[in-house]
């Protein structure tokens, strides 16, 4: 037989033994996933894991309950550097092994890095039960219960550990407890006596680097990194770490090097230092130099994905947007669900104003990874950039649900609270922020604007002139004092900083409202019109710019000007719902109540959870006589919201006039007067409803606040001078009575009102 055919005929029997052993496993799944589990082990100890992997995983298709199979798969995901994977496969395996501290002490150590703090406790504790005097389940737990802010506890756990066993890991524990409450003194001591207890242990040099550098001492944390390398060079970790704390205290020549280093010794599949280079070059505008690095990358399968994102990036950087579409629409056409890509993408449209597309993308993002805080915080911005505040809000305290110490979603939910009108919960938030980033200029700026429109004015002079020292020729810092010294009333000084503050930035927008204010307010209408039509030039389509020139044309008393700005606002930003408010208050003052209708109820279209469009729109109805309308759009806005207050009290009014629904009118005034407890209106409302009910006792103490708050409204005065004559007191009824009558002879109801005076 020729060489040719003894070789096909060797081929052929290996190929057939093969074939008999699947088939043999195949009728056999517990010869089957031993085999497998044994190919598995070889591999992990060849440090081939995602060989082992594969293998560990057809175990796993032969019996999914094989738990120490899980238990090595997620050993091999952690060895890869796929955490997420290892994350999931530790808590399978803790859960099928419920016998085996070790995965138990795994599982928990991992719940305790995704602050699942409870959980960790839960299983840690399973495990002392079976071995009290396990130390890495003592620290464990100690962290657990600091993570549940039982600090005293955890402690208390962690000194345990300490006398089974004194680690650096316990004492280390011990300094961030320590750290977290504030005792600085006793938390730099205990990760001091972490190093001293292992003086060779790498993670207790970092520990106590990363407290230094927390606490200021940028100098000791170098030193104390410094001593991790000199144990161990090649610490992926102290590199890392050591890198960060020179980009943070600008010594970027100093970082390079290590950054090389890192990138050199690279062998992990995704080539994440490589990467980590290439984004060093970027943000050092080395553009080219980044792209030497990233471009070779795209032809390692695990490295593409990563490393063409942040080629899309420089290349929109650069200015090539097409291109840098075409790169990031590659990586998502191959990975649709790529958090990072999409991500990318959502920053892409954000800047080209591509706010709906921008929207749907970051949606996918946080759809791909309900966990991710970035994706949440895109979200938000972009609801924001589309006159979404009650969405935006949403979406920013998902963040702060996912990392409370989310300083940048903190600003932004103060930001938007203050501009709804609420300032207590926008301080509230301010001073935490403050707190967090205390140095930050645009955290300073936004406390300061906060204390002045709570009127707590000497709590703001501080911190402004300590704003406009440090940024003499930055605009927000000189618009910010025009503010203060405006709510000083210092007008002569205001003008100066706003003007100051348009020097340096044409179209600041808080220079121009405080300016234009003034002009208006000084009735020089011709310098309002003036500053307004020159920023409109430089800015033809800011919304923001085309709102304020709505209002102050509608101020100058050029009515037509100001619906052409408004109209054109809604053009550019239709989700503006305050353009859309305005344009319709607008035409109320102009009495076309027609078009305003028409513009809330398109308002209405565009947000169909709307309150306040359906509301305005009963309250133009009411004025036009149709309250049957009315009433189904006051109806509308409940349905949105049961607690709608303005929709409450006069759907709640209307009921008690035509005399049905009482008891459905009081429930929706007792609504109102929770919510606006000091508007007198909400307050003649319910003490209306009470008179309709024949409660008198009940009716005349909202009416007399009513009465009270404004005693020249004649229909409080006519309310409760019935309430009086139902209660017999005739003085009060005849007093309340001719006083609404002064006010008003001819009022709705004046007939019943002399009817009654002449029966008392």
């Amino acid at each position: 037989m020729s060489r040719y055919h003894r070789t096909r005929r060797f081929l052929v029997g290996v190929g057939l033994a093969a074939v008999l052993a699947s088939l043999g496993c195949r009728t056999n799944p517990d010869v089957a996933k031993e085999e497998y589990r044994k190919s598995g082990d070889r591999y992990f100890d060849q440090k081939q894991y995602a060989e082992a992997i594969v293998q560990y995983r057809n175990a796993l298709q032969q019996d999914p309950k094989f738990g120490e199979v899980r238990y090595k798969l997620a050993q091999a995901y952690s060895k890869r550097g796929d955490n997420q994977n290892a994350y999931r496969e530790y808590i399978r395996a803790a859960d099928l092994l419920p016998d085996n501290v070790q995965a138990q002490v795994d599982a928990a150590a991992l719940l305790l890095l995704t602050r699942q703090y409870e959980d960790a406790k839960t299983r840690v504790e399973k495990a002392l039960a079976r071995e009290p005097k396990n130390v890495q389940a003592q620290i464990i737990l100690g962290n657990a219960l600091a993570g549940l802010s039982d600090f005293d506890a955890a402690v208390k756990q962690l000194e345990e550990a300490n006398k089974l066993e004194p680690t650096a890991g316990a004492y280390a524990g011990i300094g961030v407890i320590e750290n977290a409450r504030g005792a600085h003194p006793d938390a730099e001591k205990a990760f001091r006596t972490a190093v001293g207890v292992e003086p060779k242990n790498v993670g207790a040099y970092l520990a106590l680097a990363n407290y230094l550098w927390s606490a200021g001492k940028a100098q000791e944390s170098e030193t104390s990194l410094k001593q991790a390398l000199a144990l161990e060079p090649n610490n992926d970790l102290a590199n890392r770490a050591l890198v960060a704390l020179y980009i943070g205290t600008n010594r970027v020549r100093e970082a390079e090097p290590l950054l090389k280093r890192l990138a050199e010794n690279d062998k992990t599949p995704q080539a994440t230092y490589k990467i980590g280079l290439g984004e060093f070059f970027a943000r050092t505008n080395r553009l080219s130099d980044a792209l030497k690095i990233l471009a070779p990358l795209a032809a390692q399968k695990e490295a593409y994905a990563p490393s063409q994102t942040r080629v899309a990036a420089i290349q929109f950087a650069q200015g090539e947007r097409v291109l840098a579409y075409q790169t990031i629409g590659a990586v998502l056409q191959r990975e649709p669900k790529n958090e990072p890509a999409l991500l990318t993408k959502t920053r892409f449209q954000l800047a080209e104003r591509k706010l709906d597309d921008a929207l749907k993308t970051a949606q996918a993002a946080s759809a791909a990874n309900p966990q991710s805080v970035e994706a949440f915080f895109l979200i938000g911005v972009t609801q924001r950039a589309r006159r979404q505040p009650v969405e935006a809000i949403a979406a920013f305290n998902e963040v702060i649900k996912l990392n409370p110490r989310a300083v940048a979603a903190q600003l932004q939910l103060s930001e938007l609270n203050l501009a709804a009108g609420k300032r207590d919960v926008g301080l509230q938030l301010a001073e935490e922020v403050a707190k967090s980033a205390p140095g930050a200029p645009v955290v300073q700026l936004n406390l300061a604007r906060n204390l002045i429109a709570g009127n707590q004015i000497a709590r703001a002079e501080p911190i402004v002139r300590q704003l406009v020292t440090q940024y003499p020729k930055a605009a927000p810092a000189q618009a910010i004092a025009g503010t203060l010294a405006l709510a000083k009333k210092d007008s002569a000084g205001a003008r100066k900083s706003y003007e100051q503050a348009l020097s340096i930035d044409p179209i600041n927008m808080e220079a121009l409202t405080g300016l234009t204010a003034l002009d208006v307010g000084q009735k020089n209408f011709p310098a309002a019109r003036a500053r307004i039509d020159a920023a409109l030039a430089k800015a033809p389509t800011n919304p923001d710019m085309l709102m304020l020139a709505g209002r102050t044309f509608a101020s100058v008393g050029d009515p037509a000007a100001a619906e052409a700005a408004l109209k054109k606002a809604i053009e550019v930003a239709p989700q503006s719902l305050q353009a859309y408010g305005f344009l319709g208050q607008l035409y109320i003052s102009q009495k076309r109540l027609d078009q305003a209708l028409a513009e809330f109820d398109q308002m209405a279209k565009k947000d169909p959870r709307s309150v306040g469009a359906p509301t305005m729109a009963g309250m133009i109805l009411e004025v036009q006589g149709k309250r049957d309308q009315a009433k189904g759009r006051y109806e509308q806005a409940l349905q949105i919201n049961p607690d709608a207050a303005v929709a409450a009290n006069n759907l709640a009014y209307i009921y008690a006039e035509q005399g049905g629904n009482l008891d459905v009118a009081l429930q929706l005034a007792q609504t109102a007067k929770r919510a606006l407890p000091d508007l007198a209106e909400v307050s003649d409302t319910l003490g209306f409803v009470y008179l309709k009910k024949d409660l008198v006792s009940l009716a005349i103490p909202p009416l007399e606040a009513s009465a009270k708050k404004d005693p020249q409204n004649w229909i409080y005065q006519y309310h409760l001078g019935l309430a009086y004559s139902k209660a017999g007191e005739k003085a009060k009824a005849k007093q309340a009575l001719e006083r609404a009558l002064a006010i008003n002879a001819s009022f709705p109801g004046a007939e019943d009102a002399r009817k009654t005076l002449a029966g008392l």
